[in-house]
């Protein structure tokens, strides 16, 4: 499939050292790419984050231009930022990238509710001129992995 993202099957690990909390080993593909995340499962659980895979994929399907799906969430009292990766749609491709949301960086306080808010405008180049790593995926190959999930 050139589109996924699932937990793996594989035992809870404790990164840290930190044997109160547990996380989760999750695999997203994308086209012929593949990348390992591992998911804290301080405040979500595995279904919470699949919930939330589940929602921003709906919303592209549904006509969203721009969407998330978030691979590791701690809330701003315990945590700087959380790890998501922005869905961009442009006509039938999806361009996915890999970000930090770094919650004092964003001008209104971090609310899931309106999370997809904090989806920056899509740029292909950094400001320092580089070129920001990203991947393509088919809006069909989203909607036949949607089918599935």
């Amino acid at each position: 499939m050139a589109f996924s993202i699932a937990f793996q099957d594989e035992p809870l690990c404790y990164p840290y050292d930190d044997p109160s909390t547990a996380a989760a080993t999750g695999l997203i593909v994308l086209g012929d790419w593949r990348e390992d995340f591992l998911a804290s499962l301080y405040q979500w659980s595995k279904e919470d984050y699949e919930r939330q895979w589940r929602f921003a994929i709906r919303s592209f399907l549904e006509g969203e231009k721009k969407s998330a799906l978030i691979t590791e969430f701690l809330p701003p009292e315990v945590a700087s930022h959380l790890v998501w990766w922005p869905m961009y749609l442009v006509g039938e491709t999806v361009f996915v990238q890999n970000h930090l949301l770094v919650y004092d960086q964003l001008s209104l306080p971090f609310s899931l509710e309106s999370v997809f808010s904090c989806v920056p405008e899509r740029r292909t180049v950094s400001e320092e001129g580089q070129k920001i790593s990203e991947w393509a995926v088919s809006l069909s190959d989203i909607r036949t992995f949607a089918r599935s999930f």
